[in-house]
């Protein structure tokens, strides 16, 4: 599901760049327990999946600055599963791997508000770009902060603004 989101960004990245202004905005979804800053108006959407366990809820707020793509992505998870946090983590980085396009270039491990965490640097092989996900895992969430640009443009004022705004908050 996250390769289904992050590749519409991939594609558009390899497009001309173009010079726009970036107004920032703070993105807070209403109960979701977080904010990120983000470099324009978000796109937003929500999928549910079915599992065992029961219903599977991720929400997306997508940018696409011409330069660089920007998701703030977070899965609920039903309340009723017993999730441990570096093995959700494992999971997450793995689900990113699975397909063989990408390879890890980087992880880190991490604590963001006493939430264990991962920062997860990727080569998407096909697109030629660089993927940086901070992954957070609190209660039954998954929360992600995925930028993509191309190589060597990782980690840019931009790029650090973005991840240093990533905030965990009470529901």
């Amino acid at each position: 599901m996250l390769r289904s989101l992050v590749l519409p960004l991939l594609f558009a990245l390899v497009l001309p760049w173009t010079a726009q202004a970036q107004q920032w905005s703070t993105y807070r979804p209403d109960g979701a327990g977080y904010s990120i800053d983000l470099p324009g108006k978000p796109t937003v959407e929500s999928e549910t999946t079915p599992s065992p366990g029961g219903p599977i809820t991720s929400h997306s707020a997508e940018v696409d600055t011409g330069q660089a793509g920007f998701v703030s992505m977070y899965t609920v998870y039903p309340s009723g599963l017993t999730m441990e946090a570096n093995t959700s983590l494992d999971a997450a980085r793995d689900g990113m791997l699975e397909d063989g396009k990408s390879e890890l270039r980087d992880e880190k491990k991490l604590m963001v508000s006493d939430a264990p965490a991962r920062r997860v640097t990727l080569f998407d092989k096909e697109s030629k770009v660089m993927i940086v996900n901070l992954m957070v895992f609190r209660h039954n969430t998954l929360y992600q902060s995925i930028y993509a640009a191309p190589s060597g443009q990782e980690d840019t004022e931009t790029s650090r603004r973005f991840f240093d705004s990533f905030k965990l908050l009470d529901r």
